[in-house]
C-alpha cells in the first residue's frame, strides 16, 4: 500500500524542515505549510490525507485549522494529528472537539510518531475501504431505484384510464401507493353488455406484493384466454362468486408464479338495467351513495383469495339508479392513522363521501386525497406519504349513453 500524502503545519521552519526530512525518509510523500492558512491552501490543490500541526502558529492556529478542515472535508478523510505542549486535559478535550484525531507531545519522539502516522495509516485504508463499500451500495441503491421505478410505470400502466365512461356509467379512482410500487390494484371494463370491475388488495408490501397485484390484473387481460372464465360456456356472463372461485384454485395451486394471498371485489352491473351482483372476499365492504346523500352496504365478506383450496364464495345483488355511485375502496383508507393513532373508519369515508355527493366524481377525488393525507398528518401534508396503499374506485350510473 502506497503510504499516505503527509502535510506538515509549522511556523518554525527548523522544525518543519526537520519533520518533513524525517518523514520523507519513511517513505511518505511530504509537503509543508507555515500556518493554517497556507495549509488551507495545499489541501485544495493537493489530495492530503495526513496532516500534522502544531498547535500554536500565527494567523491560522491548528485548532481552527482542524474545525476548517473537517468543515470543508476535501472529499476524503483527512486524519489529524495536533503537536502541543499541552497536557491538560481540557485542552485536548477541546483539540477532539475541534476534529482532531490524536496528539503529540513536542519535541516529538521519532517512534512515537512513527507509529501514531502507521495508526492513521490503517485507519484511512478502512476509511477507503468503507467509502468504496459505500459508493458500491449507493450504485445498487440507485439501480434498485430505477428498477422500481420502471415496476411502478409497468404497474401504472395496468391500471384504468381516468374518466371512464360506458354506455350511462362513468368511472374514475384515486390511487396513492405507499411505495414505488403497490399491492393494490383495480380495473373498470366492458364485458358484453355488463361493466366489469375489480378491486384487488395483495397481503404484504413492496415488490413481492406488487408481482403478485400485477399476476391477478394479468387473469383479466382482454383477448387473452384467461379471459375466458369471466364466462360460462354457454357464454353467458359468469357468476362473481365463481369467478373468484376459479382464481383461489389456481393461486392455490402448485403451478401458483406467485405464492400470497389477497382479498378483493368482483363484479358486474348491466349497462342498461343498472343491476349488478359482486362478491366480496375479504375486501372492505362497498356502499352506494345515492344522490341525495343516502347510504347503503353490499357484501356479505367472505374469506380472502388464496389462502386454501375448496373455499366458497357468494354472490350479493345490487341495482344503481340514475345518480348512485358505487364505492369500492381498500383498508389503505380505512386503516389510515392519524398523529393520535386513530383511524380514519369506513364511517369518516362514508360521511365525507355523502357530504360531497352532489359533486362530480373527478373533482371530488382529488380533494378527498388532500383530506387523506392531511388526516394522517396535519403538519406536513404535502410531503406525508401513507403507510398502506391507497386506492379508491367509483362508478357512478349517470343515465346518460355517451
Amino acid at each position: 500500500m502506497m503510504e499516505p500524502h503527509v502535510l506538515v503545519v509549522e511556523d518554525s521552519p527548523v522544525y518543519r524542515r526537520l519533520l518533513a526530512r524525517m518523514l520523507a525518509q519513511w517513505g511518505y510523500r511530504v509537503s509543508e505549510a507555515e500556518n493554517g492558512v497556507d495549509a488551507l491552501a495545499v489541501l485544495a490543490a493537493s489530495p492530503v490525507s495526513m496532516v500534522i500541526s502544531d498547535w500554536e502558529m500565527p494567523e491560522m492556529d491548528g485548532l481552527t485549522l482542524c474545525r476548517e478542515i473537517r468543515e470543508r472535508q476535501f472529499g476524503h478523510y483527512v486524519y489529524l494529528i495536533l503537536l502541543t505542549a499541552r497536557e491538560n486535559a481540557d485542552d485536548l478535550a477541546q483539540g477532539f472537539d475541534a476534529g482532531a484525531d490524536d496528539f503529540l507531545n513536542k519535541p516529538v519522539n521519532q517512534s512515537e510518531l512513527r507509529a501514531r502516522l502507521h495508526a492513521g495509516a490503517r485507519i484511512l485504508a478502512l476509511e477507503a475501504t468503507l467509502a468504496a463499500r459505500n459508493a458500491r451500495l449507493s450504485e445498487a441503491l440507485r439501480q434498485i431505484e430505477q428498477d422500481l421505478q420502471v415496476a411502478a410505470r409497468i404497474q401504472q400502466s395496468v391500471l384504468p384510464a381516468h374518466q371512464l365512461r360506458y354506455g350511462g356509467f362513468f368511472a374514475d379512482w384515486l390511487f396513492l401507493p405507499s411505495a414505488w410500487v403497490s399491492g393494490d390494484i383495480f380495473n373498470v371494463f366492458g364485458l358484453d353488455n355488463h361493466l366489469g370491475f375489480y378491486c384487488v388488495d395483495v397481503s404484504g408490501h413492496g415488490v413481492g406484493a406488487a408481482m403478485m397485484s400485477l399476476a391477478v390484473a394479468r387473469q383479466f387481460l382482454h383477448g387473452r384466454a384467461v379471459e375466458r372464465f369471466l364466462f360460462t360456456p354457454e357464454g353467458a356472463i359468469a357468476s362473481p362468486a365463481e369467478v373468484v372461485s376459479i382464481l383461489n384454485s389456481r393461486f392455490c395451486s402448485e403451478e401458483a408464479e406467485v405464492m400470497s394471498y389477497f382479498t378483493m371485489i368482483y363484479g358486474v352491473v348491466d349497462l342498461q338495467s343498472g343491476e349488478g351482483r359482486l362478491c366480496q372476499a375479504g375486501h372492505p365492504t362497498p356502499f352506494i351513495v345515492t344522490p341525495t346523500g343516502a347510504v347503503k352496504t353490499v357484501g356479505s365478506g367472505g374469506a380472502p383469495v388464496g389462502l386454501m383450496p375448496g373455499l366458497q364464495w357468494e354472490d350479493v345483488a345490487f341495482s344503481l339508479a340514475p345518480g348512485e355511485r358505487l364505492c369500492l375502496f381498500s383498508d389503505g383508507i380505512t386503516e389510515c392513522e392519524n398523529a393520535a393513532g386513530e383511524q380514519f373508519g369506513p364511517q369518516r369515508l362514508q360521511q365525507w363521501l355523502q357530504a360531497h355527493a352532489g359533486e362530480a366524481i373527478e373533482t371530488l377525488l382529488p380533494q378527498f386525497g388532500q383530506h387523506l393525507t392531511g388526516w394522517r398528518s396535519t403538519e406536513n401534508p404535502e410531503q406525508q406519504s401513507m403507510a398502506d396503499d391507497v386506492s379508491l374506485l367509483l362508478i357512478e350510473r349517470t343515465g346518460e349513453n355517451r
